[in-house]
């Protein structure tokens, strides 16, 4: 289970994402680290304690993790909100506000499309699908921290309806990649 937990927020850090408190550290014999998580790798957390210091802490000797989230943005209060934003940095080429408008699973492999396709291929790539056509949400359908927009996209005299989806996370809504 902390192994689990500590995979997952290693993760969550390799993402851009706005400043927070410390993290706190329990070890297993009772003593607390205080610091930021930078890194997880091979059964070991990378720490930046006060001072700039570096400290190394063995996963095994990792009781649990401590922290504190930031506060949830307005801009991802509801679906619509949270889809506006995605389709704004689309069109403006803000690959870090597209990455931020997607669920936290989805980041890391935007991350990665972004630096294979070149980040000024993949901003004239975003630009040319948001940009071309006039998109309308017609329909929204809440349940629990899943959510389904319906939308309405017209390109010239073609008009079709799809559905994206989203989930809560820390109580924003995001995007899920379609399958």
């Amino acid at each position: 289970m902390c192994r689990m937990l500590i995979v997952t927020l290693a993760t969550l850090l390799a993402v851009p994402t706005p400043a927070r408190a410390d993290e706190a550290i329990v070890l297993s014999d009772g003593s607390t680290v205080t610091g930021k998580l930078l890194h997880y790798y091979d059964g070991v957390l990378t720490v930046r304690v006060a001072g700039g210091q570096r400290v190394r802490l063995p996963a095994h000797k990792v009781k649990r993790v401590r922290f504190t989230l930031p506060a949830p943005r307005a801009a991802f209060s509801t679906p619509r909100k949270a889809f506006k934003r995605l389709r704004a940095a689309a069109l403006k080429g803000d690959l870090s506000g597209y990455i931020d408008a997607y669920a936290s699973t989805y980041q890391m492999l935007l991350s990665h499309q972004i630096s294979i396709a070149s980040p000024k291929k993949f901003r004239a790539q975003l630009k040319k699908q948001w940009g071309a056509a006039q998109l309308e949400v017609v329909g929204a359908k809440i349940k629990g921290a899943t959510a389904q927009l319906t939308v309405r996209r017209r390109s010239g005299e073609r008009s079709a309806k799809g559905e994206l989806h989203f989930v809560r996370e820390n109580s924003e809504w995001k995007m899920v990649l379609p399958l």
